[in-house]
């Protein structure tokens, strides 16, 4: 009887703590160039990406309005990456999985490719990328809240965020959770 009671204090313990760290993560407060962005961010989801059991970024997704999400309206996608990351690998990879998730081939995004060069840099353990969608051809990309550039392509806002949030993305239960469903 001893054990069945310590076991459920410490079940009751990890699920209230879990519950905490929850209702942190929902009133984190937003970047700077998510907040300046959006104006009254809302933190609709998170998740990790993992490549053979090894954390590569954590995502969240941010929108203008506590609501369902809808992609046609604004929102910001921030990365927190784990480890570094060459700007050439970050776009090359980008395109790939734009590719991937659409159909077509590399070929037909080498302009996007150039372009996401000249915007991303190097990244390093814990650097902040965040990308702002301004409209379906339009996104600003900030480095640790500073400005890098802005990208306008054909169908940017689907292309270049779907790699994260489409249905069709490499992880799709990533996705669902980033966009707050669980």
């Amino acid at each position: 009887m001893k054990c069945s009671f310590i076991t459920a204090i410490v079940i009751l313990i990890g699920l209230v703590s879990g519950l905490v760290g929850a209702g942190q993560a929902i009133a984190q407060s937003a970047p700077v160039e998510v907040a300046r962005s959006l104006g009254g961010a809302s933190l609709k989801g998170t998740a990790s990406a993992r490549l053979w059991g090894k954390k590569l970024y954590d995502a969240e997704l941010w929108t203008a309005s506590g609501g369902t999400f809808d992609q046609r309206e604004p929102f910001a996608l921030t990365l927190r990456y784990a480890h570094a990351f060459s700007a050439d690998l970050l776009a090359r990879t980008s395109v790939k999985e734009i590719v991937r998730v659409e159909g077509g081939r590399l070929s037909d995004h080498g302009a996007l490719e150039q372009r996401l060069r000249r915007c991303l840099v190097d990244v390093a353990k814990g650097v902040r990328v965040t990308g702002v969608s301004q409209g379906p051809d339009r996104a600003s990309l900030f480095v640790n809240g500073r400005k890098t550039c802005t990208l306008t392509y054909p169908r940017l806002r689907d292309r270049f965020f779907g790699i994260w949030l489409a249905p069709t993305s490499r992880d799709a239960r990533s996705a669902s959770r980033l966009k707050g469903h669980s």
